[in-house]
């Protein structure tokens, strides 16, 4: 029986998501506790993966159990017993078999969070980017404009990256002012490249702050160049809140 389970975490102690010997991961301590209460070694596959010290509030994951009925509830409900505290299950759903956390998503939607203040935060500083100097938000939001539809991102790509296709077609690229200095820049796509929100945030803040004209985001986006798009802004800022998928999934009506 395949189950489906939406997971978040908090970055900071972990070495990225995925398996990695010799370091700590979000995969091998779901796995680790997955083990334990299913009694056998349990594999666990990712929707996608996170870096170092990045967040996740609806990273979904799949795997495989040998019973033929479980109760859901409970299972959840140990499982976040056994976990350390900065990992938990926020919802499980049995799913068909040909159900894949990757191959299966159709978007992924991201938060990329922002301080704004003269002063830095105590409460903040692990989950937003500290910039002390203020930002024009209407030069940002306009610049951010131009990365609405199919694009080729490889000049928002790491230079160390896989190369895989580039090619996203983003449904979403809004910066929200919350106030009291507090930003979100939200996008949503069907794939991303390595690093490529924190690069756009990197060249969008540079863009904020005058350092950068405001149509530089395009010229790198047109000409493919990671040399014109601003630095990779930190990875604790970053948190990957959502995957959508096909309807006929229907995945997570109900928190578990």
């Amino acid at each position: 029986m395949r189950i489906a389970a939406k997971i978040q975490y908090h970055g900071k102690s972990f070495s990225g998501s995925q398996y990695q010997a010799g370091v700590r991961t979000v995969q091998h301590e779901l796995e680790k506790a997955l083990s334990t209460y299913l009694r056998v070694p349990t594999k666990a596959g990712f929707s996608g993966r996170t870096d170092r010290g990045v967040h996740a509030a609806g990273q979904v994951v799949h795997f495989d159990v040998a019973e033929a009925e479980l109760d859901l509830w409970r299972f959840c409900w140990a499982l976040n017993g056994i976990l350390p505290s900065d990992i938990s299950i926020t919802a499980v759903k049995v799913v068909d078999e040909k159900f894949h956390a990757r191959f299966s998503a159709r978007k992924r939607e991201y938060v990329y969070r922002i301080l704004n203040s003269p002063q830095r935060s105590a409460l903040l500083k692990e989950t937003h980017f500290f910039v002390y100097r203020p930002l024009d938000l209407e030069l940002m939001k306009a610049s951010a404009t131009v990365l609405l539809g199919s694009h080729d991102f490889v000049g928002f790509r790491s230079t160390n990256a896989d190369k895989t296709s580039s090619i996203c077609d983003v449904s979403r690229a809004e910066l929200l002012n919350l106030g009291e200095g507090r930003l979100e820049f939200w996008i949503a796509a069907n794939h991303f490249v390595y690093n490529m929100v924190r690069i756009i945030v990197g060249t969008l803040v540079e863009i904020g702050l005058g350092k950068r004209a405001p149509e530089s985001l395009a010229e790198a986006l047109n000409a493919g160049d990671r040399s014109l798009a601003g630095p990779t802004a930190p990875s604790w800022g970053l948190t990957l809140n959502s995957v959508e998928y096909p309807e006929d999934y229907a995945l997570f009506e109900l928190d578990s």
